[in-house]
Parts: structure tokens; sequence; C-alpha cells
């Protein structure tokens, strides 16, 4: 008995040494409660139990800002970490336990989380703005009156309302920019009220011209036949105009002996102004010319452009043309010849800005045209010179006012006497030997501008538009034209890809021109047309072949043929009033092609008479350009004869003195 209690005995105290063992080994490697015969907890109750642990959420605090300026944030609990997610629009400095300084930088919205020593998170939406205020007192300051607002949205600066011009929005626009980095970063929302004031102008400009000439001429010249009086031939002129010329001259004698008599002789006289008096006696070979002219001229010239602008903004206008110039250009030894075009014609250039009912205007008008008589020919080219009439100033009108802004009045007396010495200065007798030649001209130039700004209902259309000089052809009427062909391919109607429309039924109208109200057309239809007699308790209407009923014929009552005369009346006056008035329309169209007609020849008359005037004008120019010719040769002549002459007696001389 006592050695099974000794091994009961050491059985149990092999057993505690085992659990001992188990425990320690337990406790070393993990740090675990265990709990023995304890219930499994469900997972639900798990994660239940982790959420209620986790810390929650708080809801977002907005915090403003502005641009430059600083905010202090007081969470309540001591800081442990600040994150913000872009440092670039504003940054947080810690400067208490419990408070933050915020800093903005630049326009935006970011977000800012805070935690706690026990691990709270705080989160704030930063929203960053421009500081506005200054901006808003300037605008309605220099904007009294106006309805401006201005707002922050980001980056961008936003002004809206409504104000009364466009020149208002430019310049709050231009206001607004100098509080922002880059001037796209205002957006404008700015609108023009319905009552505000027009800022658009229309200028018209009118150059008025009236040139006027006066030239007489008197003068007279003398000329012997080609023959001479008794062997003399004589010519006497003061050369101021065209007299006749002996040419061609031949003569014989007798012998070679100076002084010998002359049996015969011939030559030409030849004229270069045929519009002068000429008188010769073929008796006594003696004929005299007469230079007896008086000549009116005048010029008159009216250039009226128009052009419109809107306020603070320059427009020009031009009608005219190009003439090309050629330039020399050197480079090295040689020279090359490059073309540049110069403008001409009638221009107009000007600024307006609109001050209520008043006009500030900035305007330089110009009339140009070709001169070729003062042209330059350089190396083959002919070079136009430009007869040019320009004005430029500033002035300020009212709407409506005109104004003339320039003007001028030139005249001029140019008076020519030529004599022959001697015999000229006989107080009676020397008028024969005497010519004259006076010329006046007197010229009124004048520009007047006349400012007007448009309403915002403006047409904008003038009633004095240019009118055509030929009709062009007229339309073609029902009766001779054709309907077009149908359709090369056509679908089955209701398909899916059918594009073609219904096509829409006339209106019909009445005599009086008014349309006809379909509903009342369709009960007027409805009351004419015979009716299905209806069957009671009877047997039922006959079907045809295609199913469909058969109505039953009956014969019109007498009110409803009076309404089918009156309707066919109706329809009658209708068209005798549509003839009528196509035959108005013609009569009206052929009135006015004949009106055209006569215009476009009486235009064709004053183009030829004004094409005959400048060819005569032209023929006039060559025959005095022919006479200075003339009169050159004639001098070169005469100096050649004299030089002959000379030479002719120094040879005699020189053979004289040479004889023993």
């Amino acid at each position: 008995m006592a050695s099974n209690g000794q091994r009961h005995q050491g059985r149990r105290d092999s057993r505690r040494t085992a659990a001992w063992i188990v425990i320690l080994i337990i406790a070393v490697f993990r740090s675990t409660t265990l709990y023995a015969q304890a219930p499994a907890v469900p997972a639900a109750t798990i994660a239940a139990n982790r959420a209620e642990a986790a810390p929650a959420e708080v809801e977002a605090q907005a915090l403003r800002v502005l641009v430059g300026r600083s905010a202090i944030v007081d969470t309540g609990a001591s800081i442990a970490r600040v994150s913000l997610t872009s440092a670039d629009i504003a940054d947080a400095l810690v400067t208490s336990p419990s408070q933050l300084l915020v800093n903005g930088k630049m326009p935006g919205t970011i977000s800012m989380f805070v935690w706690d020593r026990a691990g709270a998170v705080r989160r704030y939406e930063v929203i960053v703005q421009r500081d506005l205020s200054r901006l808003s007192e300037q605008v309605k300051r220099l904007f009294p009156g106006e309805a401006i607002e201005v707002q922050s949205n980001g980056r961008n600066v936003v002004v809206s309302g409504l104000v009364s011009s466009k020149d208002v929005i430019e310049k709050a626009v231009n206001v607004a920019a100098g509080y922002v980095e880059k001037k796209e970063e205002v957006v404008s929302l700015l609108q023009i009220r319905e009552d505000g004031a027009s800022n658009q102008v229309l200028l018209r400009v009118r150059f008025a011209e009236v040139s006027r000439t006066a030239v007489s001429e008197l003068g007279a010249s003398y000329v012997t036949s080609p023959t001479g009086i008794k062997n003399n031939i004589v010519r006497a002129t003061t050369q101021q105009f065209a007299a006749p010329t002996i040419s061609d001259m031949a003569w014989t004698k007798a012998n070679d002996k100076f002084g010998s008599d002359v049996t015969g002789a011939s030559g030409k006289i030849s004229f270069s102004d045929f519009l002068n008096f000429f008188l010769f006696n073929e008796k006594y070979d003696i004929g005299i010319m007469i230079k007896a002219l008086q000549t009116r001229g005048l010029f008159q010239t009216l250039a009226e452009p128009n052009l419109v602008a809107e306020s603070g903004k320059e427009a020009s206008f031009l009608a005219g043309g190009e003439f090309p110039v050629p330039i020399a250009q050197g480079s090295g030894g040689s020279v090359s010849i490059s073309v540049m075009f110069k403008e001409f014609g009638i221009r107009l250039n000007f600024t307006p800005v609109v001050t209520g009912n008043r006009v500030h205007l900035k305007v330089r008008p110009e009339v140009s045209a070709l001169d070729f008589s003062n042209a330059v020919v350089l190396n083959g080219f002919r070079i136009p010179a430009l007869t040019t009439r320009r004005t430029e100033t500033e002035i300020e009108l009212l709407d409506g006012q005109t104004f003339a802004v320039a003007g001028l009045l030139n005249s001029s007396m140019n008076s020519t006497l030529q004599k022959i010495p001697g015999i000229g200065d006989i107080p009676i007798l020397g008028k024969l030997f005497q010519s004259k030649q006076a010329q006046k001209d007197r010229t009124e130039l004048v520009v007047i501008i006349t400012p007007q700004i448009l309403a915002r209902n403006s047409t904008g259309v003038t009633s004095d538009l240019p009118r055509m000089a030929e009709p062009f052809l007229p339309p073609i009427s029902e009766k001779q034209s054709a309907p077009l062909p149908p359709p090369a391919f056509t679908r089955p109607p209701g398909s899916v890809n059918d594009t073609t429309t219904a096509p829409v039924p006339a209106v019909r109208r009445g005599p009086d021109g008014k349309a006809l109200d379909p509903a009342a057309a369709a009960a007027a239809l409805t009351a004419l047309s015979p009716k299905a007699r209806t069957v009671v308790n009877g047997d039922a209407t006959p079907k045809s072949q295609d199913g469909q009923a058969s109505s039953v014929a009956r014969p019109l009552t007498s009110d409803e043929k009076k309404a089918l005369e009156r309707a066919r009346k109706q329809e009658d006056a209708a068209k005798a009033a549509e003839a009528a008035q196509a035959s108005k329309q013609y009569l009206a169209d052929r009135r006015k092609q004949v009106a055209d007609q006569e215009r476009l020849a009486a235009l064709s008359r004053e183009q030829a008479r004004r094409d005959g005037e400048a060819a005569r004008r032209a023929a006039e120019q060559a025959k005095r350009q022919a006479e200075t010719d003339q009169k050159r040769q004639k001098v070169i002549a005469e100096a050649e004869a004299r030089l002959k002459a000379a030479e002719a007696r120094y040879k005699a001389e020189v053979a004289q003195k040479d004889k023993p």
C-alpha cells in the first residue's frame, strides 16, 4: 500500500511540474489571457467593438482667409500634428499648444487636418480669397450710377452688373486688372442696359470744291507772202502767241551778182492755230493774224465719305487705288529697282469718343488725285504727281451738329504784256504791235463734318442707295415656267432613311387678299358634300368590293346651291384680282424699264459729251505743244542760219585777204 501511495504522489508531482513549465513558456512567448472553457465570440460582435473603439470623423469646418492676411484657429486641445494639401495656397504655424496661425498666399481652396494628443482628428476647409473691398470701393467711386458688382471665384475676379455703355465695360475691366497678376484673370459679365446710350457714331464728311478760271488773249502778227513785197519778206510777231511761219522758200536770180533782180520765188505759209482770225491780201501780198480769245473754265467736285465707328475705336475708309512708284536700291556695284505702291483717292480716318450728347472727334479726311501734268519720267517710268487736299484736327461737337473744320479761298491773277520795242510804244499805232494775256483763277474749298450718334434701334441703312444703270432680268411668270423634274431616286414612304417632307398646301386667299380660315373652309366643304343616309333598324348598307360602304347621293338644296355659286364667284373674283394685280405689276415694271433705259441713254450722252471735251482739250494741248516745238525748231534754224552766214562772211573775208 505504501508503494502504491508513493507512486500516486510521484505522478501528481510530475503533472504539476509539466503544468508550471507550460505556463512559463506561454507567459514568456505570448502575453495572452487564456480562458478555460470560454464560449466563442461572433465576428460581428468583434467588428462592432472595433468600430466603437475607432475615433469618429469630425465634420469639416470652413475657414476663410484673404490673400496676404492671417487667421488664428483655436482647436481646444493639444496639437500633435498638422497637415495641408497644398502649401502654395496657404500654410499653418503652431503658435501655442492649442492654437494655429493660418496664412493666405494665393486664391484657392485646400484641406487642413489637425491631430491632437488623444488621437482625435479635426478637418478644416481653408478658402483663400482676394481682398476685393478696396476694388469695390474704387469701382463705386469711379463709376457712380453704374450697378457693378465685384466677386471672387478662385483665382479669377468676376465683374458683373448692368452698365450704360461699352466704354464703361472696358474701363471697369482695366481697373479690375490692377488687382490681379494677369488681365486674363478678370472675367467680365457686364451687360449694357437696354436704355443705355449708344456708343456708335456715324461721321458724315463733305469735300466741296469749286475752281473757276478766266483767260483773255489779244495780239496780232503780220506776215508777207512767201514771194515777198518787192523782193522783201517781212514777218512781225511778239512770240507770245502762235504766228504764221514761212517755209520751203526758194528763189532764182538773173545772175550771181550781188543785188541782181529776182526772176522767180516760191514758198509756203504754215498755220498752227486755226482759232485765230487771219486776213491776207493777195494784191498787196500782206496778211495779218489776230489772236482774240476768251476762255472760261469751271471745275467742281464733291466727295461725301461716310463711316461708322465705335466709341474709342479708330475707323478708316479709302475709296481710290494705288499707283506704282519705282525705287532704286543699290547693293554693291549693282542697282536694283523695286516697286512701292502709294495710295490715292478719298480717305477718312477718325476716332470718336461719346460723352453724353457730345462727340469728341480726332478726324483726318483726305482727297487726292493723280496729276499727270506734273509727272516725272525716270528711266522710262512715268510717275504721276498727286493733288492732295488734307486736314487733320481734333474737335468736340454735339450730336448732329455740322461744322466746317477746314476751308480755302485762293484767288490769283497773272497778266503778261509783250511788244515790239520802239514801234510798240507809239500811243495808238503801238497797240497793233503788242500782245497781252491775262489769267484769273479762283478756288474755293470747304470741308464740313457732321457726327451723328446712332440709336440702338437704328436700321443702319440709308435711303440714298446707288441706283442701277441697267435693270436686271425680270422674273419668269408662272405661265412661262415649267415645274421641276421629279427626283431621280425615291424611297418608299415610311422607311427609316426617308428624309422627304410632305408638300405644304398652298394658302388660299379670298378676293380681298386675306387668307381663308382652314376650319371655315372645311365646314363649307362638309356642308356642300352629300351625306350618307342613316338606316335605323334596317338592313346593313351593302358593301362594295373593297369593303367600304357606298354613300347614297341626294340632290342639293337651294341654300347649298347658293353657297356653291357664291364660292365659285369668290374664286372667279380672286382670279380676276390676281390678273389685275399681275397686269399692274407688269406695267410698273415696264415703266421702270423704260425710265432706266432713258436714264442710261442720258448717261451715255453725258459721257460722250465729256469724252468730246476731253478730246478737245487734249487736241488743244497737243497743238500748243506743237507750237512750242515749232518755235524751238525755228529758233534753232535761225541760229543755224546766222551761224552759216557768219561762217560764210568769215571765209569771204579770209579769201579777200589772201588775194594779192
